[in-house]
C-alpha cells in the first residue's frame, strides 16, 4: 500500500516529466523557426518557452518541497534501498517508474536544447558570412547613414 504523500510525490515527478514533453515540443518547433530564419516565429516560440519554463519551477519546486516533507535529499533518489525505507517497497518501484519518465524527458530536452544551440551558431555564421559578402569584405558599408 502506498501512502498519500509518496503517491502525490510519484504524480508531481509524473507531472514534471509531462512538462518536460511540452517543452521538447516547443524546442521541436524552435527548430524549425531558427532553420527557417523566421525571427517573428522564434520570438512567439520565446515566449511559449518562457512561460513552459515557469510551469516547470513551480512543478519544481513542489517536488522539493515533497522532498523534504519526506526527509528526501535529491541526492536519495538514486539509492534504492534509502527509497525503499522511506517509500515502501511498492511506492520505492512506483517512484522509481516516474522517475525513469522524468529522465528520459529530461535528458530529450537537454538534447534538443544543444540542437538549438548548433544551430544558432550555424545560423549567426550564415549571416555573417552574408554581411562579409554584401560589403565585399568590410569594403563598402551596409547601410548608408546619410541617405
Amino acid at each position: 500500500m502506498i501512502d498519500n504523500k509518496t503517491k502525490s510525490l510519484c504524480e508531481v515527478t509524473g507531472q514534471e516529466a509531462r512538462e518536460l514533453d511540452k517543452m521538447a515540443i516547443i524546442l521541436s518547433a524552435k527548430h524549425q523557426a531558427i532553420a527557417q530564419l523566421d525571427t517573428q516565429m522564434i520570438q512567439q516560440i520565446l515566449v511559449e518557452e518562457l512561460e513552459e519554463l515557469k510551469q516547470i519551477q513551480i512543478v519544481e519546486k513542489m517536488r522539493a518541497t515533497m522532498l523534504r516533507e519526506l526527509s528526501l535529499k535529491s541526492s536519495d533518489l538514486r539509492k534504492s534501498a534509502m527509497l525503499e525505507t522511506v517509500l515502501g517497497k511498492d511506492g520505492a518501484h512506483e517512484f522509481a517508474a516516474a522517475q525513469s519518465n522524468f529522465r528520459k524527458s529530461f535528458a530529450r530536452v537537454i538534447s534538443l536544447n544543444g540542437i538549438s544551440r548548433a544551430l544558432l551558431k550555424h545560423s549567426l555564421a550564415f549571416i555573417k558570412q552574408n554581411i562579409y559578402i554584401l560589403t565585399e569584405g568590410g569594403k563598402r558599408k551596409l547601410v548608408d547613414r546619410k541617405a
